[in-house]
């Protein structure tokens, strides 16, 4: 970006601000060479208001574009300019990042039902105890009942 885009980009009127304050101007000028926009930019920031209030720059009046008579042309004018990439539809919806391991997954109702009415003992014999304590009274040897 040149010293004169930075200025309009600041929306500082460069030539008047340059007969008003010749020596600034020029320092501004050696310094923006010698620094680059980036830190010029950081380093002379406060300056930035001041200058701008006194030497404003006129907005710029965008023209409206023109009007054309068959608007069945204008839009496939139009669509022939703007092409519309195919872009694949995102997935929406909740993915986890890790999978669930060693997760039993839920039978059916119905699967239930049918194995519980045949063989109610099978399944209860078969299933584990989801807590087995330590202490067993059976292993208790009985006290002597002697005295």
């Amino acid at each position: 970006m040149t010293f004169e885009e930075f200025f309009k980009k600041k929306r500082i009127d460069l030539p008047a601000f340059e007969k008003a304050e010749p020596a600034l101007f020029s320092e501004f000028k050696t310094h923006y060479q010698q620094m680059g926009e980036k830190s010029f930019d950081h380093t002379k920031k406060y300056w930035f208001n001041k200058v701008r209030r006194q030497y404003l720059l006129p907005p710029e009046f965008k023209t409206e574009k023109p009007q054309i008579e068959n608007p069945l042309a204008e839009q496939t004018i139009t669509e022939s300019l703007i092409e519309v990439p195919a872009i694949s539809s995102p997935k929406l919806g909740f993915v986890p990042k890790f999978k669930a391991a060693n997760i039993p997954k839920p039978a059916k109702v119905e699967e239930k039902k049918e194995n519980s009415d045949d063989t109610p003992k099978e399944e209860s014999a078969a299933a584990k105890p989801a807590y087995k304590p330590r202490f067993n009274m059976k292993n208790i040897p009985p006290k002597p009942s002697g005295e």
